[in-house]
């Protein structure tokens, strides 16, 4: 299927969101994988999360990169070989990656009423507003994994260091406090049928 978004966003921002309805073999055409690529597959037993990575793969080369230009360090978080951030992100039928001139995340994750059941787990009770729907609660779970994600170090709790604030406005920002010092990461929203997506950019 061709690409099912594609957004352009702040600090020369790229936003591609893959549609995932092929099975592996289809998914395949048109790129070359590594040996490490290879390997990675191999073990990777869910043809969901096969799928998963080789739509990765496709998003990828629409933007121009091959999967060679790709790499991860010792944390998983990924980089490219030019030197621009990318983030990468896939929940049941859809896979996305952001890349930009700025540190950033990308989380999409399905609203489902689950999210509710495990709330107290990420959310402070200073966010747990009443009455929140699903969506409203899978945003906070996408905002604070996107600025996981962007801040890409280990040791950061959703649930101590981060909060989201200002959900009601255009752009809501994750406060990371860590080390003593204050993070905000300003988030753009995207949302379609039973999903929901953020991206965080550490801007400063």
């Amino acid at each position: 299927m061709p690409i099912y978004k594609k957004i352009d966003a702040p600090y020369n921002t790229q936003i591609l969101v893959w549609h995932i309805a092929e099975d592996e073999t289809v998914l395949r055409k048109g790129i070359e994988l590594t040996n490490l690529c290879i390997n990675r597959l191999s073990q990777m037993k869910s043809d969901v999360h096969r799928c998963g990575f080789l739509s990765v793969r496709q998003l990828l080369a629409a933007a121009g990169y091959t999967p060679s230009a790709l790499h991860y360090d010792d944390f998983g978080k990924p980089h490219l070989s030019d030197g621009r951030f990318i983030s990468i992100t896939h929940s049941h039928q859809f896979a996305a990656i952001a890349i930009g001139d700025k540190p950033l995340g990308i989380d999409i994750e399905k609203e489902r009423p689950k999210v509710h059941r495990i709330a107290s787990r990420f959310l402070d009770v200073s966010e747990r507003t009443p009455n929140a729907t699903d969506r409203i609660r899978t945003t906070q779970w996408c905002i604070k994994e996107a600025a996981y994600k962007a801040l890409g170090k280990k040791g950061v709790s959703f649930l101590h260091d981060i909060r989201t604030t200002n959900l009601d406005s255009e752009y809501p920002v994750a406060v990371v406090n860590l080390n003593q010092k204050t993070i905000k990461l300003k988030n753009w929203l995207y949302f379609w049928d039973q999903f929901s997506c953020a991206v965080a950019i550490k801007s400063q």
